[in-house]
């Protein structure tokens, strides 16, 4: 078969095409640092890239969901680990007030300071995490509970402002859900009321009422045994959320590995690909000034 001028153009513009596709491919990799540009490159490799990329993605937010339900958890901790002092302190005081030793105004100077206890059991109970109310139940935006007041300002009472039992959660990981609040009334309320214990004893005390004061010891230990109880459900909560956290950490670098292993490149390779495909490319455009006319190739320029 002859070959025709125009048959060698077109065979020499379709290798200067090839060529230039691949230098562009080749710099395109090392610009952006990854081999897979287009789906064309490596269409396997791509997918198995999107589908790793979506399950970073889910464990990104999985890891925020802890950071958060943690943060939750570990405030309600703290909060409780004062109510919980709190409490041991109150029932020291009322050993104080049950005494013979103590008179009506020594155990009115223990009043007071119950009633400090109970401004802090309240402002506790208040306790919030950016700036949702921890001890409200689902109902985060309001405070769990109101206080009634004497004219001296005094508290009477505490009763809940909504429905403090909802429960909060977090998705921790796929298919796993994890309560992340403690709902105030399985501390603050119920038959043993951390409120009305304490409203209870200082009125004993401010009475000069001994046998009142006795009757509250049980009432303040077992209410410590209740917000300790609520602790430990706590620290488990908090520990089964930094394993998962754990696991999620690995599973992480694991796809992180192989995402790099797809989509990585090789500078060094590409760079003496590149530098061999500039060769190839010069070397085409030396050989098709030999071969075809110079008036043809500058035509073609």
């Amino acid at each position: 078969m002859r070959v025709t001028t125009q048959m060698a153009v077109n065979n020499l513009v379709g290798n200067l095409n090839r060529s230039f596709g691949r230098m562009v491919r080749f710099q395109q990799e090392l610009s952006s640092g990854s081999r897979l540009n287009n789906l064309s490159d490596d269409p396997a490799a791509v997918e198995r890239s999107l589908s790793l990329r979506s399950e970073l993605r889910n464990i990104e937010q999985f890891q925020k969901n802890i950071d958060d339900g943690t943060g939750w958890l570990e405030l309600s901790e703290v909060s409780l680990s004062e109510l919980e002092t709190l409490f041991v302190e109150a029932r020291g005081l009322a050993v104080q007030g049950a005494s013979d030793t103590y008179n009506s105004q020594q155990r009115r100077s223990l009043a007071d300071q119950i009633d400090q206890f109970l401004e802090h059991a309240v402002s506790l109970s208040e306790s919030r995490y950016r700036g949702r109310y921890i001890f409200a139940g689902t109902q985060t935006g309001d405070p769990p509970y109101g206080a009634t007041r004497d004219q001296e300002g005094m508290i009477l009472s505490l009763d809940p402002t909504g429905d403090a039992t909802g429960n909060i959660e977090r998705e921790v990981a796929d298919g796993i859900v994890m309560q992340v609040n403690v709902a105030g009334d399985s501390v603050y309320e119920g038959s043993l009321n951390a409120f009305d214990v304490l409203i209870d004893l200082r009125d004993a005390l401010g009475e000069n009422n001994v046998g009142g004061v006795r009757e509250s010891l049980s009432s303040l230990a077992d209410m410590r045994e209740k917000i300790s109880s609520v602790r430990g459900e706590i620290g488990a909560r908090v520990n089964r959320m930094e394993l998962t956290r754990n696991v999620l950490d690995r599973v992480t670098t694991e796809m992180t590995t192989i995402l790099s292993e797809d989509e990585d490149v090789d500078l060094t390779s590409t760079i003496v690909n590149l530098q061999q495909e500039q060769d190839v490319f010069q070397a085409a455009l030396a050989s098709g000034n030999t071969v075809i006319p110079q008036s043809l190739m500058d035509f073609i320029g």
